[in-house]
């Protein structure tokens, strides 16, 4: 096996200088290492979507939510909230949402707010408490209002009293923060303010709230099944569209780059046929010297396993670097307004990333198997007459 293994570094290194089948070998390498980087980046890009956007509507949404299934307020003196959330305290937080206007001078603009007692993770780290009078919005919002930290900010909610007339209440609160998620849908329609606060401005009893915010995996799995009328959803369902729509994509893009991984294994065939025609004079010789055709085979289909290792070798290397470079700096910036997020989101994932090489690899080893097929066709006495 050693001496097959010197053979093949031989043929496929050929140090004899205009050397088409060395050519051919580096040419099949280029391609191949083309396609491989070309499908680890859109797996990397794919799975950076799916973990990125799981991740930021995890932290600012909380892992699950448990409300009224027709959209109605809870009572927190229900005797099954209470119990829930008595049993699992600093898991479940209370929270009150609405739609309303806000106004900073001449400017407007609608908004979401969610009434809370503390921020979520992805906005602040250590989850601080909102002081009342207090608002944090997003950064595009912050932009369409001209505003900034400090300043402020009134809400306005309008309603009807005994479906007679319309009114308004307004509240004035002061920028405490400006988050950036990311997530533009967020940046520029979610608020957040105290619970109480939301809680007189649209009007809750002392004990209403929109539902309880679910913040830990765990115990989302434990009462996910309620009894009507509560209904329990977490962000993946609140989402389900947009999660289809990533596993939409991803069937296309892996198509269209492993048929350019395809055109590499082609290339192998290609290289491998090239360097048979021009060792067919050596091959001879080793047939006439008792060399088996088994042997032979062995020879040719490691040059392709050596191919599909420096091609794997190279992609992966590069896949790495791009993704480490994007990381750092992200430089490939998509519009928000359609992808959600600013930047391409690139992920390393290593049982992808094995999987991908670890196929290539193989189809390297059958795309050069098919060539030396034709080896039990060798006549050597033909061949070394001809040479």
């Amino acid at each position: 096996m050693l001496l097959c293994i010197k053979i093949a570094l031989r043929y496929l290194f050929s140090p004899n200088k205009g050397s088409f089948s060395s050519f051919a070998s580096w040419l099949a390498i280029g391609g191949l290492s083309i396609g491989i980087t070309a499908l680890l980046l859109t797996a990397s890009i794919i799975n950076g979507f799916h973990t990125t956007i799981s991740q930021k509507l995890a932290s600012l949404e909380g892992y699950g939510r448990i409300q009224h299934i027709l959209g109605k307020t809870l009572d927190l003196n229900n005797t099954t909230l209470d119990s829930l959330y008595q049993s699992y305290p600093n898991k479940l937080y209370p929270y009150i949402r609405g739609i309303c206007m806000a106004r900073s001078k001449t400017l407007a603009d609608g908004m979401i707010v969610e009434g809370v007692d503390i921020l979520p993770m992805e906005i602040d780290k250590n989850q601080a408490l909102i002081k009342p009078g207090t608002i944090v919005i997003g950064e595009t919002l912050a932009q369409q209002l001209s505003v900034k930290k400090g300043d402020q900010l009134f809400l306005q909610v309008f309603a009807s009293k005994n479906n007679n007339y319309a009114y308004r209440r307004i509240k004035a609160v002061s920028i405490n923060k400006i988050y950036k998620s990311g997530l533009q849908e967020y940046d520029k329609s979610l608020v957040f303010i105290n619970l109480n606060d939301a809680r007189k401005l649209f009007e809750y009893g002392e004990d209403q709230i929109t539902g309880l915010i679910i913040n830990d995996k765990n115990i989302y799995n434990q009462i996910s099944r309620l009894d009507y009328p509560f209904h329990t959803e977490n962000w993946k369902d609140r989402h389900s569209m947009l999660f289809k729509w990533i596993k939409l994509q991803q069937w296309p893009a892996y198509i269209m780059f492993g048929l350019i991984a395809l055109v590499g294994i082609v290339n192998i065939i290609a290289a491998i046929v090239m360097i048979i025609i021009e060792k067919s004079g050596q091959i001879g010789i080793l047939i006439a010297q008792g060399t088996n055709t088994n042997k032979l085979k062995a020879i040719f289909m490691i040059q392709g396993g050596f191919i599909g290792l420096i091609s794997a070798f190279i992609g992966g290397g590069l896949s790495i670097i791009i993704i480490w470079i994007q990381l750092k700096f992200e430089i490939l910036s998509i519009p928000s307004e359609i992808y959600f997020m600013d930047h391409i989101p690139l992920s390393f994932h290593l049982p992808i990333f094995g999987l991908i090489l670890l196929v290539t690899f193989i189809c390297c080893m059958i795309a050069s198997w098919w060539p030396t097929k034709a080896l039990a066709n060798f006549n050597p006495s033909k061949i070394l007459n001809y040479e």
